[in-house]
């Protein structure tokens, strides 16, 4: 029997209890959960993460492992800290369920000698080398749910701007796909331009055709590019640019984290489970070094050494069909 060792890593992702359950439930790995992502490696004691334990939690917007940010393993000391620790634990392998910087640790743990399985996790959906990160599917469809209000309100009074902030981190992916699924006007994303002229052009232009407008807008949509992971509040000051060229006032909405959690979408779920059945097959296989992602739909497993960085993590087909009804700016 593997002795295996997991941690959420980063920011949370509803679905990921389904990665761990799928686990738990194979006879031949014995897991175990470290709470605070690397940090609770070092600092907490391992949670038994049995088939008993997990059961009926896949479907729980609450991790069965808590997540956790750490600047740890971006050090040599660090990683042999966590290395000692898991090797003194008789540990046979770690997975690691995060973003893109929980993936670069993992993949230096691996290249140390730490055995290292590495599963995407988050909703920005902008992990290098996989289509889709678990979490994405589910926060998608809160904005949905917002915006099926907004579309109403709007109706019911017109002559309005709607202005909604999401997350995303450094990728316009939920900005772009909620507003291209959510019938919006216009997505303002880091991939394309962001300057406040550029922006209040393009709502002038679009006011000329209807009264009503809903912009979707990233949070790292900054002119100057001066943004830090988790700064909000830059749709304020497009907002504010947008009133001062059209004299109508912007009604302004921050999402935040409320779209981060909760109970997992059907997507989340099913593509959960379906990695948490490869992680499995992986580690009876010794086939560690591995990120378990998705590749055209598909659940495949990828060397790190295939894992590199995008130059974006927008879908090509999303950004033509965007740019051809001019909810971009480009």
């Amino acid at each position: 029997m593997k002795q295996v060792a997991l941690i959420t890593s980063g920011g949370d992702g509803a679905g990921i209890n389904s990665t761990i359950e799928i686990m738990a439930k194979n006879p031949q790995i014995d897991l175990f959960g470290f709470h605070g992502g690397y940090n609770g490696i070092l600092s907490s004691d391992p949670i038994h993460l049995t088939e008993k334990y997990c059961e009926n939690r896949a479907l729980d917007g609450i991790h069965l492992v808590k997540t956790g940010r750490s600047k740890i393993p971006y050090t040599k000391e660090g990683r042999d800290q966590l290395r000692r620790k898991l090797a003194l634990d008789n540990f046979d392998c770690l997975v690691v369920c995060g973003g893109n910087g929980s993936q670069k640790a993992a993949q230096l743990l691996q290249i140390e000698g730490t055995n290292t399985i590495f599963v995407p996790m988050t909703v920005d959906n902008d992990v290098n080398g996989s289509d889709y990160s678990v979490g994405f599917d589910t926060a998608l469809n809160k904005m949905i749910e917002v915006l099926y209000g907004l579309h109403d309100t709007s109706a019911n009074m017109p002559g309005r701007i709607f202005m909604v902030e999401v997350l995303g981190g450094n990728s316009g992916n939920l900005a772009l796909e909620s507003a291209l699924a959510g019938a919006s006007d216009l997505a303002i994303i880091p991939e394309y331009s962001t300057k406040k002229s550029d922006i209040t052009n393009i709502v002038k232009e679009k006011l000329k055709q209807k009264n009503s407008l809903i912009i979707m807008c990233s949070e790292s949509a900054y002119e100057d590019k001066n943004y830090q992971s988790g700064n909000q509040g830059v749709s304020l000051d497009i907002a504010t640019s947008i009133e001062r060229e059209t004299g109508i006032r912007v009604r302004k909405s921050i999402m935040g984290f409320y779209i981060r959690a909760g109970r997992p979408s059907f997507k989340d779920a099913l593509i959960a489970s379906k990695i948490g059945a490869v992680v499995s097959q992986s580690i009876m296989e010794n086939h560690y070094g591995v990120m378990v992602g998705v590749r055209n739909e598909q659940i495949h497993r990828f060397d790190f050494h295939q894992v590199t960085k995008k130059l974006s993590s927008l879908n090509p087909q999303t950004v033509e069909i965007a740019r051809y009804y001019k909810k971009i700016i480009h």
